[in-house]
């Protein structure tokens, strides 16, 4: 009887450590200091980090073009040209524009529901709701 209580607390104690693990490599927050925007998504996207950081940037309004190399997506993939694009399920975005105006309310949150294309760099953001919020004091 011991022995069964020993392998199901090692079993529950695995599938816990696991799941926190899984959660601390999906990091769902973007923190951008200029602009000064928060992006946060509802649920992990399941895709490489590399797509979930582009999304995040396209979502926060900055231009990494520049900077970014040459990933695994590429931007007109022949086959989403010829089938059409295979997009995801629709998940909840959320960006908190900080320090929007100089009074209160100053920041404006911005929910935003995204879809992806799972083979090439696509992506369609369209904001569903805006609302403007007390988030940071006045200067």
């Amino acid at each position: 009887m011991k022995r069964v209580k020993f392998i199901i607390m090692f079993i529950l104690a695995f599938m816990l450590m696991t799941s926190v693990c899984a959660d601390s490599l999906n990091p769902l927050v973007y923190q951008y200091t200029n602009p000064e925007v928060t992006v946060v998504f509802s649920e992990p996207l399941g895709v490489a980090p590399e797509r979930q950081q582009s999304i995040a940037d396209e979502i926060a309004g900055v231009d990494t073009s520049l900077l970014s190399s040459p990933g695994s997506v590429s931007p007109d993939n022949i086959i989403c040209t010829l089938f059409g694009h295979k997009l995801s399920d629709q998940v909840t975005v959320t960006a908190t524009h900080h320090k929007v105006n100089q009074y209160q309310p100053r920041c404006l949150m911005e929910v935003y529901h995204v879809t992806y294309c799972t083979r090439c760099d696509y992506t369609d953001s369209q904001l569903v709701d805006s609302i403007y919020i007390f988030c940071c004091p006045e200067d």
